[in-house]
Parts: structure tokens; sequence; C-alpha cells
């Protein structure tokens, strides 16, 4: 059986699925961009209609329908790739982002300890409080990276004081 002179099975695998697969893509990119604003489905739907159909048909009447298979399952396979290395590397950053916070918490606290030990009393309780606040965010910042900071002298010595 043909439909305008195409065969059924055709028009089922080259035109009409990857349509619907086309279709829902962009539906769902142009919804969640919200590109056009704060319109309704209909639009969205529309627009989104319009432009897979003029994809497909392009691409039918090329003859590219025929490898759209294989170019899906190329960008599916590219697309996990880069996810992955676009993780991998803000994983990397995130870690040397939280290692730089620590050390400066660790100078800071050092300075802290080092103003505890000559100021007045007064001075020693405001410190106290800033150093323990201190402190409980390190050992946020250390367990989060994997450090045990709790054996290192700078540690030990602020922690002594509060």
């Amino acid at each position: 059986m043909e439909i305008l002179g195409i065969s059924l099975s055709e028009m089922l695998f080259s035109v009409f699925l990857p349509l619907i697969l086309l279709y829902l893509i962009l539906f769902i990119f142009l919804k969640k961009s919200n590109i056009f604003g704060n319109v309704g489905n209909l639009y969205y739907s529309l627009t989104a209609l319009t432009l897979s159909l003029i994809s497909i048909l392009s691409l039918y009447s090329l003859g590219l329908t025929k490898i759209l298979p294989y170019l899906a399952a190329f960008v599916t396979v590219l697309s996990f790739i880069s996810v992955y290395l676009f993780s991998l590397l803000k994983y990397s950053v995130e870690v040397a982002t939280k290692e730089e916070r620590l050390n400066d918490l660790r100078e800071e606290i050092e300075r802290l300890t080092s103003e505890y030990e000559s100021g007045d009393e007064r001075r020693r309780e405001e410190i106290k409080k800033i150093l323990r606040k201190k402190l409980s965010e390190a050992e946020s910042l250390a367990k989060q990276i994997g450090r045990k900071i709790e054996e290192e002298e700078w540690y030990k010595k602020a922690k002594s004081k509060v």
C-alpha cells in the first residue's frame, strides 16, 4: 500500500516516527526554555509542529531520513560523553575551590587563634564565637573533600581555645 507514492513502511519509519520524535523534542525544548515568554501550549505546539514538518520533509526529500537513526545514535553517544566530561570537569573545579576555601579558612583561624592569645578578656569572647563558627565551617569543608583536619596542628590549637 502506498501513500503519496511512498510505501507505508517507509512513510512510517522515514517520515512519521522521526516527525513525532522531532516534534516532541522541539516542543519540550521550546516549553522549558520559555523562549516566547508566557504564551499557551498551543503556540509552542504549532511552532514545534511547523519546524519538525519542515525539517523532516526536507530531510526526506534529500534522502537523508535513511541515515537519521545512525545520526541520532551518534548524537546521543556524543551527548552522553560531553555530559560526562562536563560533570567531571565541574567536580574537579569544585574540589579545587573547596580546597582553596579550606586553606583560606586555615589562615583565618590561625590569625584568630594568635589574636585570641594576645587579646583582652572581652575581645577573647568575641573571637571565641567567630572561631567556633570558622571551625565548624572548616570541619564541614574537610568532610566534603575527604580531608582529616582533626590531626593537624592548627586545628588542635584552635579547638583548644574554643
